[in-house]
């Protein structure tokens, strides 16, 4: 049964999709960061697959396509969250690269970033804790509490999942109480991933069908509060990250 802020929550999309159609505002697309040495994606499929079940659950609707985006691509600043994935060590990004992550991050966007390794202190990683330490080096990479709006901001969840359960936490960047980086560990791609015929790419790993329905709903839950963050003190939706992000681009 759907739950009261669900309703909220799906109503409220409706609304900004229907106000600001025109500024392309209405369909969610969620790119992924382009690795400088073309490091490919784990997990083709998905991203397109956690958009159609948020499409499916909410009233969202969405652009699916999975583009991939450089950091120093302008049109960074037109997506609310984007998406990095991966199992293998990666180059670190340049100097230029990164301020230009600070200030999108900074200013009303979001990064997902989701270790396919099924080894705790994979090459991955270190490349990730690596990446971020250079990223915000005042500001340590946190395990998220479950009291977090995170874990409520559609679906009530009691615990983390994914493909595999490495971690039982998430951890996060926040900046002034806004949590602006997730990170996990336990393949949550891998989990949402399908075939061309509709079937799971992936076997999940100890738990069964209930543990993928966990991982969709927390992927269903991650994107959701990168759109509007914490509901409780009624902070910025879709449009208004968009806006503010595009006011602060870099030329």
């Amino acid at each position: 049964m759907i739950s009261l802020f669900q309703l909220i929550v799906s109503l409220l999309f409706f609304k900004i999709g229907i106000a600001t159609a025109h500024a392309n505002y209405s369909e969610l697309s969620i790119p992924q960061i382009k690795y400088k040495e073309g490091l490919s994606n784990p997990h083709p499929t998905a991203i397109d697959s956690l958009l159609s079940q948020i499409e499916r659950r909410t009233s969202i609707e969405t652009n699916r396509g999975l583009p991939h985006i450089a950091l120093s691509d302008s049109n960074l600043y037109q997506y609310p969250l984007i998406y990095m994935a991966g199992g293998d060590e990666f180059e670190m990004f340049s100097a230029e690269e990164l301020q230009r992550l600070r200030n999108y991050l900074s200013y009303g966007g979001f990064l997902f970033v989701d270790g396919s390794s099924s080894d705790a202190n994979s090459k991955f990683d270190i490349s990730v804790r690596k990446m971020i330490g250079a990223l915000f080096a005042q500001v340590p990479l946190k395990k998220i509490p479950r009291d977090h709006s995170i874990f409520r901001s559609f679906y009530l969840i009691n615990r983390v999942s994914g493909r595999k359960q490495v971690s039982s936490y998430l951890e996060g960047i926040s900046i002034k109480g806004r949590t602006v980086l997730v990170y996990s560990t336990n393949d949550l791609g891998g989990a949402w991933a399908r075939g061309r015929l509709g079937e799971w790419t992936h076997d999940i790993i100890g738990g069964g069908r209930r543990q993928r329905q966990l991982a969709i709903r927390l992927g269903v839950n991650i994107v959701m509060y990168a759109l509007t963050l914490d509901y409780k003190k009624d902070m910025v939706h879709l449009p208004i990250i968009l806006e503010r992000l595009k006011r602060h681009q870099l030329p």
